[in-house]
């Protein structure tokens, strides 16, 4: 890893750390802004470096930075409500990061890898919500109620979050292949 990747995975870190804190308390799990930083990740840094952002941000919240929503910090964080959100949120920078070198960087293209992101996130972030319930908490969770908890009051903010990556993403993206300042990595 070189000094401007280095330099990008920081940046992208300290990102998803600032944004985690504009979070809106709406029950075990709150609104925040992060996933807009984490589908960026995806695109602009691409399947390496995307979930390498990731692992620096949830790095620094295990050894105690307040860098997680609500500015919680902790391993405890992990296995918590969020702890499968925040697992999710590598799946989806994979996602997003492998369609981009994969595939001709469209805002079509970079849409549909969002939603699969996103879907990868929800997926895994409500299987860790339920498990946290059942095994932390002690509490069972029925799937239903934890669709109406963990899903439904985040899913239209997060739909508007990819958009804006979406757009923003392909953009930035293209921006930075012609000033040099990333490598095009289409592997086709």
């Amino acid at each position: 890893m070189n000094t401007r990747d280095m330099a990008l995975t920081s940046l992208f870190a300290a990102l998803l750390a600032g944004t985690a804190q504009l979070a809106i308390p709406v029950g075990p799990v709150p609104v925040a802004f992060q996933i807009l930083f984490v589908l960026l990740a995806g695109v602009v840094l691409g399947r390496k470096l995307g979930p390498a952002s990731i692992a620096v941000w949830v790095l620094l919240g295990v050894f105690g930075l307040p860098v997680f929503a609500q500015g919680k910090a902790g391993a405890a964080v992990l296995i918590g409500p969020t702890g499968g959100y925040i697992v999710g949120y590598f799946v989806c920078t994979y996602i997003v990061g492998y369609a981009t070198e994969h595939f001709e960087l469209t805002y079509k293209n970079m849409g549909i890898a969002m939603f699969a992101g996103l879907a990868a996130i929800y997926g895994i972030g409500l299987l860790g919500f339920m498990l946290s319930f059942q095994y932390v908490l002690h509490k069972a969770m029925p799937l239903d109620k934890a669709i109406s908890l963990a899903v439904v009051p985040f899913l239209p903010f997060d739909v508007l979050k990819a958009v804006m990556a979406v757009y923003g993403g392909v953009r930035v993206r293209r921006a930075l292949l012609r000033a040099g300042l990333i490598e095009c990595k289409q592997l086709k």
